[in-house]
């Protein structure tokens, strides 16, 4: 006797994540200048997980160990407030991040990110608590930048 297949089915769901409110030391003019170029992310990435770093202008291409390749790019800019960024078309993962710029003062900005990814449930469990890791590494990255 045949054993009858069944279909598996994988749940996606939409994860977002938060990040925390961190201050940085700019305008909100730099701190978007800076942030509307990805040559400038270098600094603000943990490169201990990261290999084959690529960037440009506009663009940023790296590999995550347990995610493969990922590609970034600048989909929508609103001047000096926020910067929508979205993964490539040939990237392992679909999500997208919005970063928020707010003016706090004289040459003080609040900065914070929502990261949303389109996950099936099991990686959805891994990956939570990494990428709120990864979302508050970057705005923490922001708030140590000597902005000129």
């Amino acid at each position: 006797m045949t054993p009858i297949l069944q279909p598996i089915i994988i749940f996606h769901s939409m994860l977002k994540i938060e990040s925390k409110t961190a201050t940085a030391k700019g305008s909100q003019k730099i701190v978007y200048d800076f942030i509307t170029d990805f040559r400038n992310f270098s600094g603000l990435l943990p490169q201990e997980r990261l290999n084959d770093l690529e960037f440009s202008r506009e663009m940023i291409r790296f590999g995550l160990q347990g995610l493969g390749t990922v590609g970034l790019v600048i989909r929508e800019k609103k001047p000096c407030s926020e910067v929508i960024i979205t993964a490539t078309e040939d990237s392992s993962a679909d999500f997208s991040f919005r970063i928020f710029i707010r003016e706090a003062g004289t040459n003080r900005s609040e900065v914070n990110l929502t990261l949303q990814a389109n996950l099936n449930t099991f990686l959805e469990m891994v990956a939570k608590g990494p990428l709120q890791q990864f979302a508050d590494l970057v705005v923490d990255k922001l708030s140590e930048v000597e902005f000129q």
